[in-house]
């Protein structure tokens, strides 16, 4: 999916700079070291500059509970795969230490004609991946045109014209998986535009989420997880909502008792997850204020569940990382969420690269080139999974 991403610091700008900078490095660091004190850790974008690859990832493996398996988050895109394309994506996922898979049941495409249902697809998929012992996270989303605002007819995410409708939806799905499916997250971003057209509103998502929640715990099997739409890693410019201001606004605007989970992405590219100096751009470092947001108002005890996290191998120079900085990343983020005690699931975005075009981000985020061939990432996030 198209994601809108939040800009970046400028790094150094100059040959001449650079030097200067590695030069005071090196008299810091041994100056440090014939002192006996322990040199600190480079911060990740200058060590991404110099060219140096230890940026001080803590490769000590955390356990993994069953509440903290690892997931692929692989979108719409699975629903329209060859039937050999679809099976060897799912055994890559299993073979690769993943347990659940996270994927859209389209809206839009399922009802494109009001009151007429055409499920083949998304059955094709859930069936697969449940034959593979895979856990399903059903995301319900997209609107189809008869049921969008007249300001964003040509969007595929339209914010629905009539939340009782979509609700319906959410019903349906829910009962016909209801022995497949047994986590929905109600809806993708809706915080920024590109995911919420023509404009985010808490108020409209809230009764979204209300609807959609009555109809699913009315026909899923008991049980049944409700996760709050992942919100995306924005800043309030735009028409876009930063995501604890949109949750804040959550729960003043629609009772809690709706979910059972909140989703987050808490995408940090092109820094490390726990890169403390980067910390006004990485929405990994934002997650306890989330957290915070959640126990003032009483729902402490409900888990985050990171419903997408990742970085691309390809894109603009501010954008890109290498394949062992998307490693070391994923591991990163892996870890730490499990080490904290208030985290679900985690869900790797995405399993394999969309395309082959080096110049556009969203074609590299897999931890499988689009060939199926691995990336660095692909074993490192089986190793976390082995953790134990």
């Amino acid at each position: 999916m198209t994601r809108s991403r939040f800009g970046v610091r400028r790094l150094i700008a100059t040959t001449r700079r650079r030097t200067m900078v590695i030069g005071a490095l090196v008299v810091v660091a041994l100056l440090a070291v014939a002192v006996g004190l322990t040199v600190a850790v480079m911060p990740a974008p200058l060590a991404r500059v110099l060219g140096i690859h230890d940026t001080g990832i803590d490769h000590t493996c955390v356990a993994a509970t069953p509440q903290t398996p690892i997931g692929v988050a692989a979108g719409s895109g699975l629903l329209s795969l060859s039937d050999a394309d679809l099976a060897r994506t799912l055994d890559l996922t299993v073979a690769g230490g993943m347990r659940w898979i996270r994927f859209d049941v389209p809206w839009s495409s399922v009802e494109a004609t009001r009151g007429q249902y055409d499920w083949a697809a998304t059955d094709r998929v859930v069936d697969a991946a449940r034959a593979r012992g895979l856990t399903v996270l059903g995301i319900v989303d997209t609107t189809p045109t008869w049921a969008r605002l007249p300001g964003a007819l040509d969007k595929e995410f339209s914010l629905p014209n009539d939340t009782a409708a979509f609700g319906n939806f959410a019903g349906l799905a829910a009962r016909r998986y209801a022995d497949r499916i047994t986590a929905w997250e109600v809806w993708n971003e809706p915080n920024i535009v590109n995911f919420a057209a023509p404009a985010p509103d808490v108020a409209v998502y809230g009764r979204m989420l209300t609807a959609a929640s009555i109809a699913i715990r009315t026909n899923a099997a008991p049980g049944v997880t409700i996760v709050t739409a992942g919100l995306s890693p924005a800043v309030d410019e735009g028409g876009n909502i930063a995501p604890t201001r949109f949750l804040s606004t959550l729960y003043r605007v629609a009772n809690s008792s709706t979910w059972d989970a909140v989703g987050i992405h808490p995408y940090s590219y092109p820094y490390l997850p726990l890169d403390s100096s980067s910390k006004s751009f990485n929405a990994f470092a934002q997650l306890p204020a989330l957290y915070a947001t959640m126990r003032r108002n009483g729902d402490g005890a409900k888990k985050l569940w990171v419903t997408e996290y990742g970085a691309p191998t390809g894109g603009t120079d501010k954008q890109k990382v290498s394949e062992q900085f998307q490693a070391d990343s994923l591991f990163s983020a892996i870890m730490s969420t499990r080490s904290r005690g208030h985290f679900g699931p985690f869900f790797v975005y995405s399993l394999r690269d969309a395309g082959t075009d080096r110049s556009d981000a969203e074609d590299n985020f897999g931890l499988l080139r689009n060939d199926f061939s691995p990336k660095k990432a692909y074993d490192e996030v089986r190793a976390a999974a082995d953790c134990r």
